[in-house]
């Protein structure tokens, strides 16, 4: 049981999109959304990572936060003939009150075990809308605006998420070693004189976020053979790294 596998990214089809922000502008209805890991798929990963008999869900709790109900739930895994329980919380929702709040306090849960963690790297998203019925496209999504917003009806366009959120094909995998190699060229030109390891790995992320955009960078399991070889050029093609900040994270 490799558990590290619980937190490779998922197919595009286990993500769901919810809408988070939405207004009007002089250009018509505006919207931002964000990304959530379905909790079919967090079920089919713990099955296919652990085997069905090693992990489960236990019984959920009702907990008061600041004088709130709240979904406590959490995900068990069977480790060396031990169980280990990761708890997460979660309010009910305003659609299904019940079934909504224990989703979403399972889909927290899961991130506790990494399952769906990398998600939270990507920032909202505004995404393509209309006014104009799209009824009958799989891309895209109605909507209605809140009261306060003046409760208009609209289309919103299911965004499409970077290469790095996504499932790796073989030739575009990286492995540990090669993400270790690369750090390590990377503070032999930056950072000789750096020994802190915070500041390696703060200025690590740096240098990658300003080459290829942010990402989990610490993780290899998130990067691209893309995005390693336009940083290896970077690398290489700079011969005056003193304007460069040493301050990079290392793990």
């Amino acid at each position: 049981m490799n558990l590290s596998k619980l937190s490779e990214p998922f197919p595009h089809e286990d993500i769901e999109w919810r809408v988070s922000r939405a207004g009007t502008a002089q250009r018509g209805i505006w919207c931002s959304v964000l990304a959530y890991i379905t909790a079919r798929a967090i079920q089919k990963r713990l099955d296919d990572v652990c085997c069905p008999e090693n992990w489960q869900i236990e019984e959920p709790r009702i907990i008061e936060v600041n004088g709130k109900s709240a979904f406590a739930v959490g995900i068990s895994i069977r480790i060396s003939n031990e169980w280990v329980t990761k708890w997460d919380v979660s309010e009910p929702t305003n659609i299904e009150p019940a079934k909504g709040g224990f989703s979403g306090a399972m889909k927290r849960a899961g991130a506790q075990w990494g399952i769906g963690r990398y998600l939270y790297y990507l920032e909202e998203v505004y995404a393509d809308t209309s006014e104009e019925s799209q009824k009958g496209s799989r891309l895209w999504n109605w909507a209605k605006l809140p009261k306060d917003k003046g409760g208009g009806e609209y289309w919103w366009k299911t965004p499409s998420l970077p290469a790095w959120a996504l499932p790796k094909e073989a030739e575009h995998e990286v492995t540990e070693d090669e993400l270790g190699a690369l750090k390590q060229s990377w503070r032999v030109k930056f950072a000789a004189g750096t020994k802190n390891p915070k500041d390696l790995r703060e200025g690590f992320a740096r240098f990658v976020t300003g080459v290829v955009g942010e990402f989990p960078s610490a993780d290899f399991k998130c990067w691209t053979r893309d995005a390693l070889e336009k940083c290896q050029k970077r690398i290489t093609d700079t011969t005056d790294p003193s304007g460069v900040s040493s301050d990079v994270p290392f793990e």
